[in-house]
């Protein structure tokens, strides 16, 4: 493995938004929600679909497993506050923004999973927002919880606990494996040690680092501090994609997944969604999980989230296909391109890789490392593909090359 290549040096804090530090977009504020482990009660779900409906009615599920809301008026602020606070979205004021903690939605249930891990989500959260120094940590850090199935993994997590046995886990820093085995408990505490640790070495440094790869052997210098040895040449734990549609619990019962078209609902289905469960988990790929179904709610379950537009099929070209928030609505967008979108969803391999669409130059929504991209640019089609960075004239030129046709 080796350390994440280092970012230009930080000099100025990072702005992710949160509940209460609000982005101000195109379309108006832009609040991001923070649900740790990815899971969603009844009532919480009510709760964002009420708050959705003070702004476009819009309501994102991002690459982190958390929510946005678009388009909030710029005196929405406080009511927002009040609802996400009621909610339980809200648990400390302080610590809203680095509550980025990651989990597989099947939290155990998986076939490959080797620990159940809500309760180490649950005392992560608390541990993290119980401590007043890291509030101070950037909003970009992440933190991962992996069951062990691999669904959770993320190599750019900067502070991941992977389960090896029930209450057994390895800690992996930026993605460089610990010589450490933890039980649950050690893990969580681990995860502290290691957060407070980047606070004081980019104290030390001088660095306004907003990851720990971004500091020059950041990972090592982490270890130090909290007391391990590294694992340089150990193997990187599975990668697994959750796909929509059926999976068998490790106890026969039943969870159903659901893609988001691009990660977006709006407030209504999400109000809807509110009545159908008790509780779903969100995941990474913009997902929507129900657990512990049998066969007859597993199949009303799967009929219900098809009926609010949802996709269950596990080959379906929507999967891993994502554009940028304004691309048929931000007044930068150089065309709309919802009707190009949903032709190449529906022409586009279930397997390919990751693709991103932009309506303008500015790329948002693109992620680093980004596998296939296509961009509207002033100058024409930009298509970033596998070795072809290349600016074509024509829609459909950019999309041969997006499936490999002629340079």
């Amino acid at each position: 493995m080796t350390v994440a290549a280092c970012a230009a040096e930080r000099t100025t804090a990072d702005r992710c938004p949160g509940n209460l530090a609000l982005h101000r977009a195109q379309d108006g504020l832009l609040a991001r929600v923070r649900i740790p482990g990815g899971r969603l009660s009844s009532a919480q779900l009510e709760a964002l679909a009420h708050a959705a409906s003070l702004g476009s009615g819009l309501v994102e599920l991002t690459s982190r497993a958390n929510v946005q809301l678009r388009g909030l008026p710029t005196d929405g602020g406080e009511r927002l506050a009040e609802i996400m606070r009621a909610a339980g979205l809200l648990r400390s004021v302080a610590h809203d923004r680095v509550r980025n903690v990651i989990a597989s939605p099947l939290a155990g249930r998986h076939p490959a999973s080797r620990a159940s891990t809500d309760d180490v989500v649950g005392r992560l959260d608390e541990a993290l927002c119980a401590d007043p120094a890291l509030a101070g940590l950037p909003g970009r850090i992440l933190f991962t919880v992996d069951d062990g199935s691999g669904i959770a993994h993320d190599p750019r997590a900067d502070i991941a606990l992977i389960a090896r046995r029930p209450d057994n886990y390895s800690l992996v820093i930026a993605g460089w494996p610990a010589q450490a085995t933890l039980s649950a408990a050690q893990a969580v505490s681990y995860s502290i040690r290691a957060a407070a640790a980047f606070l004081a070495e980019c104290r030390e440094r001088g660095s306004g680092a907003w990851r720990i790869g971004e500091l020059p052997d950041g990972p090592s210098a982490i270890a130090r501090r909290i007391g391990v040895a590294l694992e340089p040449d150990a193997p990187a734990p599975p990668e697994t994609r959750l796909v929509p549609g059926v999976v068998t619990q490790r106890d026969g019962r039943l969870a159903v997944t659901g893609l988001a078209r691009l990660g977006r609902l709006n407030h209504e289905q999400v109000a809807e969604l509110a009545t159908l469960v008790g509780e779903l988990r969100v995941g990474v790929g913009r997902t929507v999980t129900v657990l512990d179904l049998d066969p007859a709610g597993a199949r009303r379950m799967r009929s219900s989230l098809e009926r609010l537009g949802l996709i269950t099929e596990p080959a379906s070209g929507w999967t891993g296909l994502t554009a940028c928030a304004g691309y048929g609505r931000c007044v930068q967008a150089r065309s709309d391109l919802s009707g190009a979108i949903e032709a190449r969803a529906s022409a586009r391999r279930p397997d390919a890789e990751p693709e991103h669409w932009a309506a303008c130059e500015r790329r948002c929504g693109e992620r680093a490392g980004q596998p296939v991209a296509l961009a509207l640019t002033e100058h024409g089609i930009a298509v970033r593909s596998s070795d072809r960075d290349l600016v074509t004239d024509t829609l459909d030129a950019g999309l041969a090359l997006l499936d490999g046709g002629p340079r």
